[in-house]
């Protein structure tokens, strides 16, 4: 062996020497050398990571020291038999050692002895510490035993099943229910040992779940077992989970079930359902066919609004008898659908859960209006008996003939005329009382040779003390005018009034006017009986008055509740119309990221919805305080102004309130600047705010005498609130999207890097191999030297790159430190021009140095700006073609736009250093130019490579020294211009003139 492959040998060994130490030193398990009598000689330093022991803690102590008591023996017989057996692999064994803390971690280890071996003399031990995979694997056996008792004492049958179909576990309510032992079906095929289920539903949902991994669930009877089965499959890994649970009872509770629902709903009797706030859930076909509903309708109906409002205390009270004694009954009057009334006959009964908690009631009901019009007429008989007892068959036939009728002319017209006849008075009237006090005649039934006074209005006053007496309910008898005063007598006169019985009407407790009869011909005496007749009939005549006046009131409100509903169900229509139309918004909004799609249809449904004569919707540019009408939909009467600009400084109430997120409707006349309308208008303008600003409005139109209503204005900002997370969406989508460009393109450009890194990086180690290579086979000095200097070149070449990486990071965090110092700038330029000039030569390109004469000395970091420069002329150089011209020029001029003087030495002037070459770089380029990795694409022209890392350097270098740096190419030339704002020397350049 010679002495190159003896040295080729050594550093061989020695680099594996190295790579063991490292693997010793950095492994995961531990590594320990005992003696033969189990004493520490050595152990590998992870020993301190996982037991916090280092070398010299263990070294010469014995094992057993650090070993579990009860763990000692089974390590010494490891340690013995590895000692009788050398470079024997031992058994694997478990133990326990003690940790530095105290605590106590398990380990599997393997022991070999190498006493032989002089590099080692000892057993190697390699230790693995396994406490936490024991403590994972107690954990999981613990589990198992929870799972097992939870599956054994649930109340389902629980079979596993693995995928060749073969039991493997099932719980013994399982075993149970198929009535076989678990020795007999574990192991075995289930559709070997149930060939019954094969075809069944069993069959079909189980390869369903297993091939599409679903959980399923099914009901079915198995003949063979006679039971009813509800079965829940669930896939799993390694086979199927079912559960099975015996519904025989619940099906034949259902069946029950739903043959007394039948005849139930089929019964002759209204039953019904109630919940605990007393609404209907369930009724049978009679209860909704008494009501004069359909059974959909009623359903959440409360009883209160099925029940006589008079009656509704009785059905309460009822109620609270029920919920004491668990049933009640009761008698109430009902009213239908069409607003008839009819009595009604119901038992209430308690209704409660499986956990004997109150849910409500049922009801069952049997009308009984004939049964109650049979007793109401009784009872009116034998009152009309009682009451008109002793009087004529006349005066009866009044009564009933005022009783059946509500129009209240007609009524008080029969009053008059059978009481003339009856009475054979020769006048009958009627006085209504007004509000003032006067008295007028609403009826009258006069003898034809009597005058009439039907309309006459007479002062109260006329009467004297009678309206006090009447408001009292006495009547008043004259019989003779000789006694009565002068007023009396002089009316009396004049109506040919001989003697009159007047008794009051009375309304409640109001007097409403008087029944008069007139005798005209002769005096005449009044009987008690007539006087009781009157009074009789009087009475009729107020409760036929009340009659007419319900009646009346009924009808108002009956009238009244068909307007109501009229305009509620116009209102709903509307409402269904208005929720169709804001459903069809929001499915375009949560369909589409299309801003203009769904804001124009947004402006079109509301259009067509609200049948108004237009819309537009305006999108706010809060910088520049402008308001642009982008969408906008007119059915007529309204000019287009999409497109139109808004200046919001022009409308400031306007635009104030909009900018508030208020909401507002005006008429307005022409509004010129925005929209010139020919009439009147009404408007209403609604903000579209997010979370963070008002976006826009949107501006509706119509007829000046329609104003919008509040359903209208909750849409529009519903509309408004749908169109704000539109644009939101969509903004949001089109920065995701840019986003996502970015970062493709960043992704790019760090590929490329990588790339180029890579191949920098690689290129001079490459050269440098070589080299070394080349130094180590040959003896010649020239040679030899030769290869030192490429060795010495692409080290400065690797060196440059890591510093370049180095230097921008540094700039991007800030921590790229400077250091001011006087230049001479002629010097400087003319050194850091010099190694250009050779390599302008090599290519054939003409280097020119464009330096004033009397540059001063200025106060900067040299070794930066020569970097900057430097890096300008490399890349000037790189991308010009032979013969083509690179141009430094340096131009000095004073800077009077900042004040930053040190002392009274230095003042500031601006540095113009530009660096042109000829060639042009494509406009499409130039934005790009300074950014990091990046290269003009096929520009290197002498193929020099590099990182693309050059002018982004430069760019912060620039930053940095506090100046700017700009870049123009056309007509054949680029062109980068530094401006540096730097301290001048003062003194140096007075000494200098």
């Amino acid at each position: 062996m010679n002495r190159l492959e003896r040295e080729l040998a050594e550093i061989n060994l020695e680099e594996g020497d190295r790579r063991f130490r490292s693997l010793i030193e950095n492994a995961t398990d531990i590594i320990v050398i005992l003696d033969e009598t189990g004493i520490f000689r050595y152990c590998s330093p992870s020993a301190e990571r996982v037991l916090g022991y280092r070398l010299e803690d263990v070294d010469g102590r014995p094992a057993a020291d650090l070993v579990h008591p009860e763990d000692v023996a089974i390590v010494m017989q490891v340690l013995q038999n590895a000692v009788q057996n050398p470079r024997v692999r031992q058994a694997t064994i478990e133990y326990r050692v003690r940790h530095r803390d105290g605590c106590w971690r398990a380990f599997e280890a393997v022991a070999t002895s190498l006493l032989d071996d002089p590099a080692i003399q000892g057993v190697v031990v390699n230790c693995h510490d396994i406490t936490e995979r024991n403590r994972v694997e107690e954990a999981l056996r613990a589990a198992n035993r929870q799972i097992v008792n939870i599956l054994e004492s649930v109340t389902d049958a629980f079979v596993s099943l693995d995928r060749n179909w073969c039991f493997t576990y099932l719980n013994h309510q399982a075993a149970q229910l198929i009535q076989r032992s678990r020795e007999e079906l574990l192991g075995q095929n289930l559709w070997e040992t149930f060939p019954d289920f094969i075809g069944s539903i069993l069959d079909k949902e189980c390869n369903k779940a297993l091939s599409q991994t679903i959980p399923v669930s099914f009901e079915e009877f198995y003949p063979f077992l006679r039971t009813w089965f509800e079965v829940r499959v669930f896939p799993a890994a390694d086979g199927l989970s079912l559960f099975l649970v015996d519904v025989t009872e619940r099906r034949h509770a259902q069946i029950e079930l739903l043959e007394m629902s039948t005849a139930l709903g089929n019964a002759v009797e209204g039953i019904a359902r109630l919940d605990i706030k007393g609404h209907y859930i369930a009724l049978n076909r009679a209860y909704a066919e008494g009501l004069g509903y359909e059974q959909s309708e009623i359903i959440g109906m409360a009883w209160q609004d099925t029940v006589h409002a008079e009656d509704v205390v009785i059905a309460e009270a009822s109620y609270q008898h029920m919920l004491l004694h668990g049933t009640a009954e009761a008698e109430v009057r009902a009213i239908r659908k069409d607003g008839s009334i009819f009595y009604k006959e119901f038992m209430m009964v308690a209704a409660y859960d499986w956990y004997d908690q109150l849910v409500g009631h049922h009801c069952f009901t049997r009308d009984i209006t004939e049964r109650k019009l049979a007793e109401a007429t009784l009872l009116q008989q034998a009152e009309r008996e009682r009451l008109m007892a002793g009087l004529a068959q006349l005066s009866a036939s009044i009564s009933h003939r005022i009783r059946q009728s509500l129009n209240l002319k007609e009524i008080l017209n029969t009053t008059v005329s059978e009481v003339r006849q009856f009475l054979m008075a020769d006048r009958v009237v009627i006085y209504r009382g007004l509000a003032n006090g006067d008295r007028i005649v609403t009826a009258e039934s006069v003898q034809p040779n009597y005058s009439s006074i039907l309309g006459l209005v007479i002062n109260d006053t006329t009467f004297g003390e009678a309206p006090i007496t009447y408001r009292q309910g006495h009547h008043v008898v004259v019989d003779d005018q000789q006694h009565q005063s002068a007023e009396l007598q002089a009316f009396m006169k004049q109506w040919q009034i001989q003697s009159f019985l007047a008794v009051p009407i009375l309304h409640g407790n109001e007097l409403w006017g008087t029944l008069v009869a007139h005798q005209c011909s002769t005096v005449r005496f009044w009987a008690a009986y007539e006087v009781g007749l009157l009074e009789q009939l009087a009475i009729q005549v107020a409760i036929a008055i009340q009659q007419s006046e319900l009646y009346r009131q009924v009808r108002q409100l009956n009238a009244n509740l068909e307007e109501q509903v009229r305009e509620r169900t116009t209102q709903l229509q509307q409402a269904l119309t208005y929720e169709a139309m804001l459903k069809r918004i929001t499915d375009s909004v949560r369909d589409s990221l299309d801003e203009d799609q769904i804001l124009q249809n947004a402006v079109q449904e509301l259009v067509l919805g609200l049948a108004i004569s237009g819309c537009d919707a305006g999108i706010y540019d809060l910088e520049q305080a402008t308001s642009t009408i982008r969408y906008e939909y007119i059915r007529f009467d309204i000019p287009a102004a999409k497109g139109s600009t808004i200046e919001m400084a022009n409308h400031v109430d306007l635009y104030n309130q909009l900018l508030q997120a208020q909401y507002f409707q005006f008429c307005r006349i022409g509004d010129v600047g925005i929209r010139p309308l020919a009439g009147i208008h009404a408007a209403f303008v609604c903000p579209i705010v997010d979370d963070h600003s008002v976006m826009g409005d949107l501006r509706l139109f119509k007829q000046a005498d329609e104003a919008f209503t509040d359903l209208e204005i909750r849409l529009v900002q519903q509309v408004a609130n749908q169109c704000a997370i539109a644009i939101r969406q969509a903004r949001l989508y089109q920065a995701t999207q840019a986003q996502v460009t970015a970062l493709e393109e960043l992704n790019h450009l760090k590929d490329d890097f990588l790339s180029t890194v890579s191949h920098e990086l690689r290129t001079p180690m490459s050269n440098m191999k070589m080299a070394i290579h080349m130094l180590k086979n040959i003896n010649s000095p020239e040679r030899q030297k030769q290869y030192l200097d490429i060795l010495q070149s692409e080290c400065t070449r690797e060196i440059d790159l890591i510093n370049d990486l180095l230097d921008l990071q540094r700039l991007e965090a800030s921590s790229y430190l400077l250091n001011p110092v006087e230049i001479n700038l002629q010097a400087c330029l003319i050194h850091l021009v010099e190694p250009f000039r050779s390599r302008a030569q090599e290519r054939q390109q003409n280097l020119q140095i464009r330096i004033p004469a009397n540059l001063s000395p200025i106060i900067a970091d040299q070794q930066t700006l020569e970097r900057v420069l430097a890096e300008l002329l490399n890349n000037a150089c790189k991308y010009t073609p032979p013969n083509g011209e690179v141009i430094l020029s340096v131009e000095q001029l004073e800077d009077l736009s900042c004040d930053r003087a040190i002392d009274d030495r230095t003042t500031d002037i601006a540095l113009l250093f530009s660096v042109a070459n000829q060639v042009e770089i494509s406009a499409a380029e130039i934005p790009r130019i300074f950014d990091k990795f990046y290269r003009v694409p096929n520009g290197d022209r002498w193929r020099q490579g590099g990182t693309g890392l050059g002018l982004a350097l430069v760019q912060r270098l620039v930053t940095e020294l506090g100046g700017s740096i700009q870049v123009e190419s056309s007509q054949g030339w680029t062109t980068f211009t530094l401006r540096l704002n730097a301290l001048l020397d003062t003194t140096f350049s007075m000494s200098s003139k």
